[in-house]
């Protein structure tokens, strides 16, 4: 019971932590007055303009790159979640999607081949970003 525990305290934290780095960038962005000024301007790309790129940790350095959180939601388990949880959930939507599975169903099996590639995808970029120790 106490893994349990330990593993939610953690996503707690990092999903905690995650929230009030969004509130301190909100705030060094002007807060609620440019939010209102923008809005009162009709400048609406200003409210959205900048995205949240610059506050998530990304995966890598490209531009089309997705965040962590982005591969944490591909593998279906919470941002934070140990190594172990990923691999279980890697296996069980392994699983779920292989395209050996659709073999009858050329439709199926492109869509299965496309799912397994992200989810291989997100696997590895939450593997290597947990084992380097950034997290």
């Amino acid at each position: 019971m106490s893994n349990f525990k330990d593993r939610f305290v953690r996503a707690v934290r990092a999903n905690l932590n995650d929230v009030l780095d969004r509130v301190k960038d909100f705030e060094q962005r002007g807060g609620f007055e440019k939010l209102f000024d923008s809005i009162a301007d009709g400048d609406w790309e200003q409210i959205g303009g900048e995205q949240s790129s610059k506050r998530s940790s990304s995966a890598g350095t490209g531009s089309g790159e997705k965040t962590i959180r982005e591969y944490y939601a591909n593998l279906e388990v919470p941002y934070g979640s140990d190594l172990e949880t990923v691999k279980e959930s890697y296996r069980r939507l392994m699983r779920r999607y292989h395209p050996d599975r659709y073999a009858n169903d050329s439709d199926m099996e492109e869509l299965a081949t496309e799912l397994s590639q992200e989810i291989t995808q997100a696997y590895h970029a939450v593997k290597n970003w947990l084992e380097s120790g950034r997290y």
